[in-house]
């Protein structure tokens, strides 16, 4: 299983996404070619891919931004295929995304993850993530993509 960061637009990739994306959440939307590409041109964003001679079975984002008192960045979007996660395939991307953001001399590394994806977070945990009491906050603008 090869990890890296997609950077070229990719009908296939556009595919292997909308299918994980229902995996992730029941609410994501298909994601379309036009947004594909803007995040693949972002600067600042990171789409790490799974990818074996099969095809694509994992997925993760790396958005890395500056505030004043620091670089940071956050995980989004972590998905392995139902197929077949416990492969470490997860692990995988998240090494992946850590190294990358330090290579961005990031401080801080984030991400969200509900209580009831009891073995992500026991992986999360495992790779020095430490869970925050805090109280974490959604705005929501419009469902488009």
């Amino acid at each position: 299983m090869n990890i890296k960061i997609a950077t070229t637009f990719s009908a296939d990739l556009l595919a292997a996404i909308n299918r994980l994306l229902p995996q992730l959440s029941d609410m994501a939307l298909p994601l379309t070619e036009t947004s594909l590409k803007k995040m693949l041109d972002a600067d600042t964003t990171y789409l790490f891919i799974a990818k074996d001679s099969q095809g694509i079975w994992g997925m993760l984002t790396l958005a890395t931004y500056r505030i004043p008192t620091a670089q940071r960045a956050w995980i989004e979007d972590v998905v392995v295929d139902a197929s077949r996660r416990g492969e470490g395939i997860g692990k995988k991307l998240m090494l992946a995304a850590i190294d990358q953001a330090k290579s961005n001399g990031v401080t801080t590394l984030e991400l969200t993850s509900r209580s009831t994806r009891v073995e992500a977070n026991k992986m999360y945990q495992s790779l020095g993530f430490v869970l925050r009491e805090t109280n974490a906050y959604r705005m929501r603008f419009s469902k488009n993509k």
